[in-house]
């Protein structure tokens, strides 16, 4: 799993642990790696540390190398690591904009090539973190949201290409989760975390522990025909855009009594 060591990423790496899997964590710095191992092994949890760089040319085949020896093999792939570089597409750098391509959607890419041999042998499954970003665009992150719809039609091309080997390929776009660099400026504003989890129909923000199952989900025998898909975790907030529309007074009465 790669960003495994923090957020999102040790989320889904305690929650396969907690189902019965060993995990193996990749973190760009080994210290990182070492000290999720450590938090997962005392949880009872079996994980082994695959420190590099996904970005890095070889770091993709180093990573998956160094899983698979200590864990005998691969059953699945998390590619979870990724970078945020704020901007609109007019005002993003060049080297922004390739910073954020190589991370989000290359080193996808190269990690799921690296592990192909691997999947082949145990049939087994990949889960891309994309975004709710890459269906609905934010001005503030252009590179962001043009890389995770890039990992989405990956996700699915691999599902095409793959499938006749038994490799499972989908992908879960999470929507407000706390903890994350999308949402930090929320983290440390309780006013805007207040306003955001008004307008998610659960009325709450996500968990990172919330795209964990589902990651579980998706990686496990219960997903066997499941294939090419996009699991929208968002609370709901991608099926209710409509509902920031600007109405007129009489509608707004309308929809409060009804």
């Amino acid at each position: 799993m790669t960003g495994a060591a923090r957020g999102i990423g040790f989320a889904i790496a305690s929650s396969a642990s907690k189902a019965g899997a060993r995990v193996a964590i990749n973190d760009l710095t080994a210290e990182m790696a070492d000290k999720a191992v450590v938090s997962i092994t005392k949880s009872g949890g079996e994980a082994c540390a695959a420190p590099g760089d996904v970005s890095a040319r070889g770091g993709a085949s180093e990573i998956v190398n160094q899983a698979a020896d200590a864990l005998g093999g691969l059953d699945g792939l998390v590619n979870n690591a990724g970078i945020v570089r704020f901007g609109t597409v007019a005002t993003t750098t060049d080297e922004d904009w390739d910073a954020t391509l190589t991370v989000n959607f290359s080193a996808v890419f190269q990690m799921c090539r690296a592990a192909r041999a691997h999947l082949t042998e145990s049939r087994g499954s990949i889960v891309n973190i994309a975004s709710i970003a890459a269906d609905h665009p934010s001005v503030t992150v252009g590179s962001y949201s043009s890389a995770k719809a890039a990992v989405l039609s990956l996700t699915r091309q691999i599902a095409v290409d793959w499938g006749p080997l038994g490799i499972r390929s989908n992908a879960i776009s999470p929507g407000l989760i706390s903890g994350t660099t999308m949402t930090s400026l929320a983290d440390d504003h309780a006013d805007v975390a207040s306003r955001r989890e008004e307008i998610v129909p659960l009325r709450r923000t996500g968990r990172p522990s919330d795209i964990g199952d589902v990651a579980v989900f998706l990686l496990s025998d219960l997903s066997t025909y499941v294939t090419g898909q996009q699991l929208m975790v968002d609370g709901g907030l991608s099926a209710s855009l409509l509902e920031f529309v600007p109405r007129t007074i009489e509608q707004d009465q309308h929809r409060t009594t009804s």
